[in-house]
């Protein structure tokens, strides 16, 4: 390996610059564009890791409601953003999971809907009154009791004012009739009326494996107190 480099070294000495920037290319190309490419791959791992990591999700909003655009559920994901404790490295994030009657497409996000529910991905939906019925029917929601204690935590003003839209649902799950609290109606809420977001049929659903009910108390400070 010694004799190596010191006979290439001695055949670049003797060469021009344009003779030895050919012969480097031609002999050493296929090393040079492998360096080039574990370069770029580790300093993207080093952005990606260290720099200008992805922001994790404080609360993840699973939309099941009409259709809405992808820009108006970002100004929703940031407007809550509010409640993070570390703006820099965490966010709430808005996702549709609605029908788009395009079957492909549909098809993804079925698939990464049901991964997101298997993983604990998914905090809360903001569904129809026809979804809140349904997700109960299916077991992927859970009654709004928890999220009620840490509401009352917040402030009685808070808690009088979502206990007032709180949603009581009767359904079959299992083979039993159950009646519970399932949902908290979002009309009339100021985060809406001021997002412009016609809420007189949406409401907020907490999913059945979450467990981050002092974050959905936070967020239902911030929609129903926004100012």
């Amino acid at each position: 390996m010694k004799n190596f480099f010191k006979n290439e070294w001695t055949k670049l000495r003797e060469m021009t610059f344009a003779e030895k920037r050919q012969y480097i290319w031609e002999y050493y190309k296929i090393q040079i564009i492998a360096a080039v490419f574990v370069a770029f791959f580790i300093g993207s791992l080093i952005n990606t890791w260290i720099i200008n990591p992805p922001k994790n999700d404080y609360l993840y909003i699973a939309w099941l409601g009409p259709d809405i655009s992808h820009a108006l559920l970002g100004e929703l994901g940031d407007s809550l953003s509010v409640i993070v404790s570390n703006p820099d490295r965490e966010r709430v994030f808005a996702s549709s999971y609605a029908v788009t009657n395009n079957p492909q497409m549909d098809s993804g996000l079925q698939q990464r809907f049901a991964a997101m529910l298997h993983t604990g991905g998914i905090d809360i939906f903001m569904t129809t009154s026809v979804g809140v019925k349904e997700l109960a029917e299916n077991g992927f929601s859970r009654n709004m009791d928890n999220v009620m204690e840490y509401v009352a935590t917040i402030s009685p003003a808070l808690y009088q004012q979502v206990a007032n839209q709180l949603i009581t649902i009767t359904f079959e799950h299992d083979g039993h009739t159950q009646t519970d609290i399932m949902a908290v109606s979002l009309a009339g809420t100021p985060l809406f009326e001021y997002l412009n977001i016609d809420a007189n049929d949406l409401a907020i659903v907490a999913v059945a494996n979450t467990r981050n009910f002092d974050r959905i108390a936070k967020a239902l400070e911030a929609i129903f107190q926004w100012n």
